[in-house]
């Protein structure tokens, strides 16, 4: 089966790769080698839930997709990395083309598998709206407080307790008190259903400065993206509400992340995310944000994951002298993987990248092209903007690219709904996150 065949594969790379990175001096690429240990395990990992799904996930061939595209990602970040010290060179004998054809070999197969409902979805009433589940009563598990209040004074130390003390398949609560908390907060893959909540926007604040471009370029730290986190979440269905997770660094700083999301089926609601450059990485697999803010200068809303960002706000900060302000940058490199984003885009990231932006208010900022290729993409990535309004809405003057796509049909429109495109029906009511269905204007309905 070609599933099992790539997840040898990803083995063998994993185990070549902790050769490498054990034994590698203190300079730059140091730092790589080791994301790249952990991404190509996280490669067998996923390769392997979509060959065995736990009974919980109650999986649908649309995820099984989004499984294998994750473990494409996975491959693409670790060699998108050293392209950034332009020393893609030394991954050549590490990231196979065997490994990549086995993953895109057994996406083209899993495409072609019958389904007559592959979202899950049944008598969809696009005029659905979900609102707010009574989370007041909500009881956490701990409390983190600066002030010796709580069970913890560090976010981590209760994420760490949570991966021993957790019931297997509940949600562990973590509530967080108003404070700023200077420190750096990974949740790894085997701790699941985490909620972690805050006092809202600004009264509960994470932050970190690391960075790995600018001066950090000669360093062992250089172009190591999941290194510059400030918050990095691995685990399924992890939720997220009334937080702000903040990267300091600066524009000089460049890559500098304020959070990584690498987490199937996570959710943030009320949330903000601050940063320049590369503010927001969702890295992989299916992600619903809901009335958040974003903040940044370049592609500071990027990854390959399959998202959609519902009544969220696009903040642009003040660039570098010279420079010009990006919002997003999406990674796709073949024509099985299943991701998109549904927001406003520029740039395609890789070669089969795909956005949509529909529904929008776009401000008078936005440049009248729309779009702009960095990568030299622009033949292969697909655009799209459909019902968007505002100053910098007109599609008159927007790239005449091939796959550009100014959408005024309701029937296309509709893929990149919540309830079609991340199957929200399925899983989002569970989250107690509100969410619309469908489209938001009434006079357009679908049944």
């Amino acid at each position: 089966m070609a599933i099992q065949s790539a997840i040898d594969e990803a083995r063998a790379a994993y185990n070549k790769t902790h050769v490498i990175e054990s034994t590698y001096p203190n300079v730059p690429g140091k730092s790589l080698w080791g994301s790249c240990v952990y991404y190509f395990d996280r490669t067998a990992s996923t390769l392997n839930m979509a060959l065995n799904p736990d009974h919980d996930l109650q999986s649908t061939p649309l995820d099984v997709q989004t499984w294998l595209s994750a473990g494409l990602t996975y491959i693409t970040v670790c060699h998108k990395g050293f392209e950034l010290i332009n020393m893609t060179n030394t991954m050549l004998p590490v990231i196979t083309t065997s490994l990549t054809e086995l993953i895109v070999n057994s996406l083209a197969i899993s495409v072609t598998i019958p389904s007559s409902n592959t979202n899950g979805l049944v008598n969809v009433n696009f005029s659905d709206e979900y609102k707010l589940a009574d989370l007041a009563n909500e009881k956490p598990d701990v409390v983190v407080a600066q002030h010796s209040s709580g069970d913890f004074t560090s976010i981590q130390k209760a994420v760490d307790y949570a991966m021993t003390h957790r019931m297997p398949r509940k949600r562990f609560v973590i509530y967080v008190k108003a404070g700023i908390y200077n420190e750096y907060v990974e949740i790894a893959e085997t701790v699941k259903y985490i909620t972690m909540y805050g006092d809202g926007i600004n009264k509960t604040i994470i932050t970190g400065n690391r960075h790995c471009g600018g001066d950090m370029l000669k360093s062992s730290k250089a172009g190591d993206l999941q290194g510059s986190a400030t918050f990095k979440v691995w685990s399924r269905k992890f939720i997220a509400r009334g937080i702000t997770f903040r990267n300091t660094a600066g524009p000089q700083g460049e890559q500098a992340l304020a959070v990584l999301s690498s987490s199937d089926k996570s959710t943030f609601y009320h949330c903000s995310f601050e940063g320049y450059q590369d503010t927001l990485l969702t890295m992989a697999y299916t992600q619903f944000y809901k009335e958040c803010q974003i903040f940044g200068t370049v592609d500071f809303i990027f990854g390959g994951a399959r998202a959609v960002f519902q009544d969220c706000n696009i903040f642009f900060r003040k660039p570098l002298p010279g420079s010009g302000l990006v919002v997003t940058a999406h990674g796709r490199n073949n024509d099985y993987e299943p991701t998109y984003w549904v927001f406003i885009s520029r740039v395609p990231w890789f070669r089969l990248s795909r956005t949509v932006y529909m529904q929008s208010f776009l401000d008078g900022l936005v440049d009248p092209r729309g779009w702009l290729d960095s990568w030299g993409h622009k033949d292969t990535a697909y655009c799209g903007e459909y019902m968007n309004y505002g100053p910098g809405s007109s599609t008159n003057q927007r790239v005449n690219w091939p796959h550009y796509h100014a959408i005024t049909d309701p029937k296309t429109a509709k893929f990149f709904t919540v309830a079609h495109f991340i199957s929200g029906y399925n899983w989002l009511p569970k989250t107690g996150v509100p969410f619309t269905a469908g489209f938001k204007n009434r006079s357009v309905l679908l049944n």
